[in-house]
């Protein structure tokens, strides 16, 4: 072999081997561009996903979060008009410390699905409705089931239609809370302590008591009935 054909040799061997190597870098280089997509992509949903998210959830339910409420008491008098109400339910024998006055604002656990507020506070002529329900679950209620938490309160007419709720419903004039409890006591348990009240002291409270899937529960004073 002359001297030119090995330096020809050494050259495509050369060459080979830099296209093997370049290969190989644009190979790595590949991999970890795909690594860093992929790590921000997820780091981007979990984000959207704490920003999409403005609940905690208890027993299942959502409940919409601190930031939500305070977002709400910012939309115009709305602060002004919760202390007026919350010093009305210190004035009327409710206690406020086993339900506070933010939670009987709940509409419903619905709220995003059907896009309207979390929160709604009821015409001041209303108020007066809740006082005997509230202290109906604090006297007969929570000594048997334990703490409780409300799910939905009052609600907005417009809220009330879009979650297939009766015309008539008792949540519309403020005289029912929709509640879970915060124990883990089991929907067995629950339901016959709940039958076990109502029979108890349903006529002369006047109670009305419903029972629906898991544990959630609808109690009022607006008429002696059960569902």
């Amino acid at each position: 072999m002359s001297a030119t054909d090995q330096v020809t040799l050494i050259g495509r061997q050369v060459h080979q081997q830099w296209r093997a190597e370049r290969v190989n870098w644009l190979v790595l280089t590949g991999i970890v561009l795909l690594l860093l997509v992929i790590i921000a992509t997820l780091w981007g949903l979990l984000y959207l996903q704490s920003v999409e998210r403005p609940y905690v959830e208890i027993r299942g339910y959502r409940f919409a979060d601190e930031e939500t409420f305070q977002q709400f008491l910012r939309e115009g008098d709305n602060r002004a008009r919760f202390a007026e109400f919350t010093t009305f339910l210190r004035e009327a024998d409710v206690d406020t410390a086993l339900i506070p006055p933010r939670d009987l604002l709940r509409q419903g656990s619905d709220w995003l699905r059907i896009r309207e507020p979390a929160f709604a506070l009821p015409p001041r002529r209303d108020w007066p409705n809740i006082v005997a329900t509230l202290q109906l679950v604090r006297d007969e209620v929570v000594p048997y089931t334990g703490p409780v938490v409300v799910v939905s309160a009052y609600r907005s007419a417009r809220y009330n239609r879009k979650v297939g709720g009766s015309a008539s419903s008792h949540h519309r004039d403020f005289c029912s809370v929709d509640l879970v409890p915060r124990s883990n006591i089991s929907r067995r348990e629950l339901t016959e302590e709940l039958k076990a009240m109502h029979v108890r002291v349903g006529p002369q409270s006047r109670a009305g008591l419903g029972i629906y899937d898991g544990v959630r529960f609808h109690i009022d004073t607006c008429g002696y009935r059960h569902w």
